[in-house]
């Protein structure tokens, strides 16, 4: 019995040697590389924490267009000029495939109208100037489903009080800009 735990405890031993030998290994590495970059004029890679990290953030080639839509207000009558402004700030944004002045136009229109009607929230915002960036920037976001980003778009609208058809002309529009 006696010969059987001693057993079980050299072996918990050895593979618990074993991993920290593996986790060393792989830190050693790490240093070489960066020493050899350092010696090259790279910079040094930060350490990656153990477990999964979330994707860094993508930036936001959009920010304009956040900043003219908040400030519109509900109940005020938005105005050409702003409108056109929203237009530029779409096409502007659009670092491939440029889409097209009326397509960028339409939508800055109804955009207008359902945030002189009642503005999204703050959070609510980013979201959809995100989905927007997804949508006229699909190289940058290569895992985002259309299709979703729409129905994620109307909901927003939905919920926020805007009705059905016009948050539906808001994803006929985001569609057109293709």
């Amino acid at each position: 019995m006696k010969t059987a735990l001693s057993l079980l405890a050299t072996l918990f031993t050895v593979s618990a040697f074993s991993q920290g030998a593996d986790v060393m290994i792989r830190q050693r590495a790490r240093n070489v590389a960066n020493e050899n970059n350092a010696r090259q004029g790279v910079p040094a890679q930060p350490q990656q924490p153990a477990a999964n990290p979330a994707p860094p953030p993508v930036p936001l080639s959009l920010p304009q267009l956040k900043a003219d839509l908040s400030a519109i207000k509900a109940g005020t009558t938005v105005t050409p000029e702003l409108k056109q402004k929203l237009a530029a700030d779409i096409l502007a944004g659009a670092q491939g495939n440029k889409p097209s002045q009326a397509a960028a136009n339409k939508l800055a229109e109804d955009l207008a109208n359902a945030f002189a009607s009642k503005p999204l929230s703050s959070a609510n915002l980013g979201r959809l100037v995100q989905q927007v960036d997804a949508l006229i920037n699909p190289s940058k976001f290569p895992q985002a489903k259309p299709q979703g980003i729409y129905d994620a778009i109307q909901n927003a609208f939905v919920e926020n009080g805007l009705d059905q058809k016009r948050a539906a002309a808001i994803v006929d529009d985001l569609k057109a800009l293709k």
